[in-house]
């Protein structure tokens, strides 16, 4: 008698049912899953870091030649340029001095550059040639309590 290789439908050789292969379906809708919420945390992490300000980031007081100093986040700094972002300087106004005094004290406000008349935008790319000298600002430091309260309204 001739020997067949014929098996019942959905078992192998050894008699064992077959089964599909593991994951299946399920696996693949689990990593497209997994590939969409690591993308999204990407996009998110790339948006916080370049597109908003961070009160943890350091704040920067950049004194230039022509007497000027501007305060902000450095965000790049090169032999050619230094580029600051949330930019403010400071602005002195001269008071009438009050009765009693001889006088008057000069009132200090920090400005951002966003209130100028031409209305830029808070990013500035400044020559490196015109730069003295930039100083890293204390956490403690009143110009940086003051710009991040002015930032946080």
């Amino acid at each position: 008698m001739a020997e067949t290789n014929e098996t019942p439908e959905g078992t192998s050789g050894a008699g064992a049912p077959q089964s599909p292969v593991p994951g299946g379906k399920k696996g693949l809708v689990l990593l497209v899953v997994g590939i969409v919420i690591l993308l999204i945390v990407v996009v998110v992490l790339v948006f916080t870091i370049f597109f908003l300000p961070s009160s943890k980031a350091p704040w920067y007081a950049v004194f230039l030649t022509n007497g000027r100093t501007y305060f902000g986040h450095i965000v790049k700094q090169s032999s050619e340029e230094v580029v600051l972002r949330d930019v403010y300087y400071i602005q002195v106004q001269q008071l009438e001095p009050t009765e009693g005094e001889e006088e008057a004290q000069p009132q200090l406000s920090l400005v951002s550059i966003t209130d100028e008349l031409h209305a830029p935008e808070s990013e500035m790319q400044i020559n490196r040639e015109h730069v003295l000298f930039i100083e890293k600002l204390q956490g403690s430091s009143q110009v940086v309590t003051t710009l991040e309260q002015q930032l946080a309204q």
